[in-house]
């Protein structure tokens, strides 16, 4: 039998760590061209992204980030509250916050492009996919992050609470995901990246027709995992707990907690989080686990379901 030594064992991390800081590092391999771009400088320096829900929150948090590892960037919502049923406590964003999220990430790279589309509409993102192929030369990420909520209770649920948030949650990875195979096909493999949560891991009282189509986000990542890694696609998704965005903090979401102030939220979360200080998550800490699923480091990853969540996933049973 062989035996290894401390200090073998030592130089064998020491060359692991190094393998992975290259495949993460900038301008490394994995850069590529893209028709009118070429980029030298991020993890994903020279790639095409498409990101949904991404006027606010999560979604330009992770165009951003995107942007600021060289990536082009291709930023999708529909921007009108008046597009969905409505909710009390909560609206999805408008077009002038979308246009002011357009702008930050402008001001960050000239390569990015603002499509105002619905994610329940395969047509739409099928013109989303041809847009960054037309600007930018083609497709290699797709975040399928745009997400709608009704809360209510599981008995109280109406055909409206179910269906509506259903299209947007599921139909809408779905559809987003489809338009984006043949793209990043033709590019010879790329990542599709959607938007879970911890209510996607667990019951969640109050939640409604939201929690079960977090799960089901899952499960469609994980067969699309399955059935697209021999064309060279990686499909993961990511499960947030508590984030500081428009919908946890939201008047909706605070009254399903049963709480009335932010404050009251941060107190019944605290006790859950391991490394919980302030009882949230900033949407950037949701968009270094984006970046990381779509760099050259997690190329061996797909079917994941990856929890940022402050250490709240460590109570799961399984």
């Amino acid at each position: 039998m062989s035996h290894t030594t401390n200090t073998d064992r030592r130089r064998f991390l020491s060359a692991g760590l190094a393998g992975a800081a290259a495949l993460a590092a900038p301008g490394l391999a994995g850069a590529r061209s893209n028709g009118n771009r070429r980029t030298n400088a991020g993890a994903l320096a020279g790639r095409v992204a498409l990101v949904t829900g991404a006027a606010r929150g999560i979604g330009l948090a992770i165009a951003k980030a995107y942007a600021e590892q060289g990536a082009a960037v291709v930023m999708l919502d529909v921007a009108n509250p008046r597009a969905v049923p409505s909710v009390e406590g909560f609206r999805i964003a408008n077009a002038e916050e979308f246009e002011a999220g357009f702008r930050t990430v402008r001001a960050i790279t000239n390569d990015v492009e603002k499509v105002t589309a619905d994610v329940r509409k395969p047509k739409d993102l099928e013109n989303a996919v041809a847009r960054a192929i037309d600007r930018f030369g083609g497709l290699d990420i797709a975040v399928a992050n745009a997400g709608y909520v009704r809360w209510h209770a599981f008995a109280d649920g109406t055909e409206q609470d179910w269906k509506s948030v259903y299209d947007v949650n599921v139909h809408g990875v779905f559809n987003t995901f489809k338009a984006a195979i043949p793209a990043l096909r033709n590019r010879g493999g790329g990542r599709l990246i959607s938007l879970s949560s911890i209510g996607g891991r667990q019951g969640v009282p109050g939640n409604g027709a939201y929690t079960s189509t977090k799960w089901a986000v899952i499960g469609l990542t994980k067969q699309a995992a399955i059935e697209l890694g021999p064309d060279n696609i990686t499909a993961n998704a990511i499960a947030p707990g508590p984030v500081d965005t428009p919908m946890y903090r939201s008047e909706g979401q605070i009254r399903s907690m049963g709480l009335s102030t932010r404050e009251e939220q941060d107190a019944a979360i605290n006790p859950l989080l391991p490394l919980g200080q302030d009882a949230v998550i900033q949407p950037e800490e949701i968009a270094k686990a984006a970046v990381f699923l779509a760099s050259d480091a997690a190329q061996a990853i797909s079917g994941v379901s990856l929890d940022v969540a402050l250490g709240y996933n460590a109570f799961y049973t399984a």
